[in-house]
């Protein structure tokens, strides 16, 4: 009896050494992969991070482009306007000349009859 239970021991102790070995495999396999999905990880938060740096150097581009082209449409308005105002002065001295010429033609029928 002592013979069978002897054999038994054994027997279960290499099936524990068994059950043993495998699960300190699947832990190092388990390390193994942490230690590379925190390498995945580190490598995209620093692609996040530049990502988002670059992100925010279009935006101040794009802000300083629009706010030039704001410049250059002020700018724009400003000149049409002061030749806006030169057309009525224009137009005025015009009005002007006519009413002059107008008076002249008068007076000049006037002097003939």
């Amino acid at each position: 009896m002592n013979v069978i239970s002897s054999s038994l021991k054994k027997g279960l102790v290499r099936e524990k050494d068994t059950e043993k070995d495998e699960l300190i495999k699947q832990l190092k396999e388990l390390r193994e992969k942490i230690t590379s999905l925190e390498h995945d990880n580190d490598v995209l938060v620093s692609e996040n991070v530049a990502l988002q740096e670059q992100l925010e150097q279009e935006k101040l581009k794009n802000y300083e482009l629009c706010k030039q082209r704001v410049e250059e449409k002020r700018a724009q308005i400003s000149i049409l306007s002061s030749e806006e105002q030169a057309i009525e002065e224009q137009k005025e001295l015009l009005k002007a000349l006519s009413t002059e010429i107008t008076k002249f033609s008068a007076e000049v029928t006037a002097v003939d009859k």
